[in-house]
């Protein structure tokens, strides 16, 4: 790839708080005068936080250990043989890059590197690798290295996008940060851990890209749940449930007939994200404040608070509707608290916020130089510096490449969103019997499965809520793979002709934004190993499955011809050697 697609660049001026960067025709050095400024809301100038982790059969037991008794999890990441690890993990990324950088590497592009102590938004300990360029004007690249349930997680932010078609960045990213964990026994794994990333904000409130990106989620339950990441609660699919696809479906409706727009609203201010007061959608908005292909009618302003109030509304009204470990609520579990649960789904939009809001993890006050007048009208120059779009749905991967791929999928395909405008959402789809109507399909197929885990459901609701919820509610993920055993064969490679199918034309979208030079490239390459095995296994099942599915067929043979070269690229399910969900008897019917 070399330096291609870095033509996207713009040139514009510092951000605040930044002197003029030193004149420097590289490519990696010549965004960092826009890609932080508020204003600058262009694909080009976007940037992205990644979050691979790590962790292993010794870190993991030492988890289940301290987690067995109360109090256990603040001793989990107090241990000294942890934080110990953590800090010679740092020292020897130092030292890698070091090394490399001596050995005029492409990838030691930095010229200094130092480690410092640090501590996470919890106050947990964590290592800070601080990367300096020849140019000491320039900001500094930090890599910060700690500790997360079970694992041990990076926080690799912000990053401009533009670096992602860098070679020499994707290098620097394999032999620094992901060699050298695993060189010391860590190991990424599906079921520990992931390998999340945030886009900055200011990218998605532009037309309607942030409600086009939500409904294609919802549209495509299959990402969450068959191809970026598997079902779990860290992550549910917006399609979970059906409160839960009712919730986003709703949303989604008011925004299109005009109900955030600032016209039926009235103009939020700094008190209205303060507060989180005045986002309530109008109930009669006036006609024609929403073009149907453009989005939000108006001038930049009205665009861009129309924007936040919508994605403002999806937090409070959509995020928080049966999200992961909704049960275990509590003002004193930090995870837990009532303003963060709502953050456990497949996209998260907690941290949309402006300077002097308080940081929605840590309780910090924001941007504090940047604060305007309480009663001054939303405007982008006003957006948290690091305000982001979570995209959680991401299983951990096991190669920088593979992240950088499922980086620039997720950047391509928004753009393609951004020119093809208005997502429709489909009402029923063949996936819904693992998800909205999942329990009709048990209902239907396996009554005795399904009282079985309303049993089981009902202690666990209990437990996890401290004896408040006295309720039968089964876990959507529960759900989804015990629909999935018991539907009939032909039920389940219907299941996988939809998701695949869907997937592929995703990546094919993708493919048409994607700067970089093709020459009869591959696009599905870096893509086709995060298809689950499972769904091939479906449709192998089924005598005819694939008749009259081109693309489908066409995927399935590329898989079959190098299978062990794609799984070589997807991540353990654990390092422990437990058996996947989806392991077990399924229906031969």
């Amino acid at each position: 790839m070399g330096h291609s697609g870095l033509g996207l660049l713009k040139q514009g001026k510092s951000p605040r708080r930044s002197k003029q960067p030193v004149a420097n025709p590289d490519p990696l050095v010549a965004v960092l005068a826009t890609y932080r400024q508020r204003h600058t809301s262009a694909f080009s100038d976007a940037w992205i936080g990644l979050e691979p982790t790590f962790s292993s059969a010794k870190v993991l037991r030492l988890w289940q250990k301290r987690t067995a008794k109360p109090g256990g999890e603040d001793r989990f990441f107090e241990d000294p043989g942890l934080l110990k690890t953590q800090r010679r993990v740092a020292e020897s990324i130092a030292k890698r890059f070091r090394a490399l950088r001596k050995a005029r590497d492409a990838a030691g592009f930095f010229a200094t590197v130092e480690v410092e102590n640090d501590v996470d938004q919890w106050g947990v300990p964590r290592q800070e690798i601080r990367f300096r360029w020849p140019e000491r004007d320039l900001p500094r690249f930090d890599v910060r290295f700690g500790l997360d349930p079970e694992t041990f997680e990076y926080s690799v932010k912000p990053v401009p996008v533009t670096w992602l078609y860098d070679e020499r960045f994707v290098r620097f990213l394999e032999e620094v940060l992901w060699q050298v964990p695993q060189e010391r026994g860590l190991m990424s794994s599906m079921a520990h851990g992931g390998g999340q990333f945030s886009f900055s904000a200011k990218t998605y409130l532009c037309g309607s890209l942030l409600a086009d990106d939500i409904a294609h989620r919802l549209d495509h339950p299959e990402l969450s749940t068959w191809i970026l990441d598997y079902p779990n609660a860290d992550d549910r699919a917006f399609r979970a449930t059906k409160r839960r696809a009712a919730a986003f479906t709703r949303v989604l409706d008011e925004y299109w007939r005009g109900a955030y727009h600032p016209r039926a609203i009235g103009t939020p201010t700094v008190e209205s994200a303060y507060l989180d007061r005045g986002f309530e959608p109008a109930t009669q908005p006036p006609p024609g404040l929403v073009d149907a292909q453009l989005g939000p009618r108006g001038d930049a302003s009205e665009v861009f608070q129309t924007n936040f109030a919508f994605g403002r509304a999806v937090r409070l009204r959509a995020q928080s509707m049966e999200p992961g470990y909704w049960q275990s609520s509590h003002p004193d579990e930090d995870g837990y608290r009532p303003d963060q649960i709502m953050r456990y789904g497949e996209g998260n939009l907690n941290r949309l916020q402006i300077a002097g809001e308080w940081h929605v993890k840590s309780g910090k006050l924001l941007d504090e130089e940047d604060i305007r007048e309480f009663d001054a009208p939303l405007d982008p120059t006003m957006l948290y510096e690091e305000a982001s779009w979570e995209h959680r749905a991401q299983m951990s991967k096991t190669s920088a490449r593979d992240i950088v791929e499922a980086a620039l999928l997720e950047l391509h395909h928004a753009q393609w969103l951004a020119a093809n405008p208005h997502v429709v959402v489909r009402s029923t789809l063949a996936q819904d019997q693992l998800l909205a109507d999942a329990v009709p399909t048990l209902e239907r197929r396996a009554p005795d499965v399904l009282a079985k885990l309303r049993r089981a459901a009902r202690k666990e609701n209990l437990a996890c809520s401290r004896g408040r919820i006295k309720s039968d509610y089964i876990e959507p993920e529960k759900l989804f793979w015990a629909a999935w055993k018991h539907l009939p064969a032909v039920e389940r490679a219907t299941i996988a002709v939809e998701a695949i199918s869907g997937f592929v034309e995703r990546v094919e979208n993708a493919a048409t934004i994607d700067p970089r030079p093709r020459d009869g490239q591959d696009p599905m390459e870096w893509h086709r190993h995060r298809i689950h095995p499972q769904l091939w296994r479906a449709l192998e099942a089924v005598p005819g499955a694939l008749d009259g599915e081109a693309a489908v067929r066409r995927e399935h043979a590329a898989w079959a011809n190098r299978r062990k070269h794609y799984l070589a690229r997807r991540p353990v399910w654990s390092p422990l050697g437990e058996a996947p969900p989806w392991k077990g008897r399924v229906s031969s019917r």
